[in-house]
């Protein structure tokens, strides 16, 4: 059995929890074992540029300390993931951004994405632009809350209301859900729609599970840290 770490790097408990939720059916499938945790010292939500930019170093040094064999940032901001990969080649670092686009190319050719706001669609394109996927992108339209109201179930209709207008105006054969917290609302986004709706979380675990599976990483495995602090250690 090895180590996958969710990492959420805000200091949202509530949040943290609701990813945990999300992720029951792969934790029921799988013979390793996932343990979700939030950020402390981390702003409660991870909204703007700047928090972004707060908080990368912090993942980074996150990861560094943890005995995860795997590890998963679940922001859609995917922040500190590139530069963690730097620092630790040997051990797989997964952005639920990138993961979840390419799960959208392998289930459409168009696909969506529902943001929290216009700053979050200008760093999604950038992400984009940088992973050479911006013409897979037909439309990335904000819901205009922060992470905690997209998390809430009264939030479903205006998410519905944004994802119809992805499939029908723009022409997505995907949708993905740009925010970890919105996980709750897959299944009854999917159905309604009748389109693929990706939790990026899920789609992230998804490929750490793989990637540990078949070894890609064969000197990944780590043997545990005395400094591991006890926020991160799995029990």
């Amino acid at each position: 059995m090895l180590r996958i770490l969710v990492l959420n790097p805000n200091r949202s408990d509530t949040i943290t929890k609701s990813i945990a939720a999300s992720l029951e059916q792969q934790r029921s499938l799988t013979r390793h074992k996932i343990h979700c945790a939030d950020l402390p010292g981390a702003p409660v939500g991870i909204e703007t540029d700047v928090d972004v930019a707060q908080v990368a170093p912090m993942v980074t040094h996150a990861i560094h300390t943890s005995e995860a064999d795997a590890v998963v940032v679940a922001c859609f901001s995917d922040p500190g993931v590139d530069q963690t990969r730097m620092t630790l080649p040997n051990r797989p670092v997964i952005g639920i951004a990138e993961a979840a686009y390419y799960t959208a190319l392998q289930l459409g050719r168009r696909f969506g994405v529902l943001s929290l706001g216009p700053s979050s669609v200008a760093r999604h394109a950038a992400r984009l632009h940088r992973l050479d996927l911006l013409p897979r992108l037909v439309g990335d339209r904000a819901i205009g809350m922060t992470v905690a109201q997209g998390n809430r179930p009264e939030s479903l209709p205006t998410l519905l209301a944004t994802a119809a207008l992805l499939r029908d105006q723009d022409g997505a054969d995907t949708v993905i859900l740009g925010c970890a917290g919105m996980g709750r609302h897959r299944d009854a986004l999917q159905q309604a729609l009748g389109l693929p709706v990706i939790d990026p979380v899920q789609a992230a675990v998804a490929v750490a599970i793989t990637t540990l599976d078949l070894h890609y990483f064969p000197n990944a495995t780590m043997r545990g840290h005395d400094d591991t602090p006890s926020h991160f250690r799995f029990t």
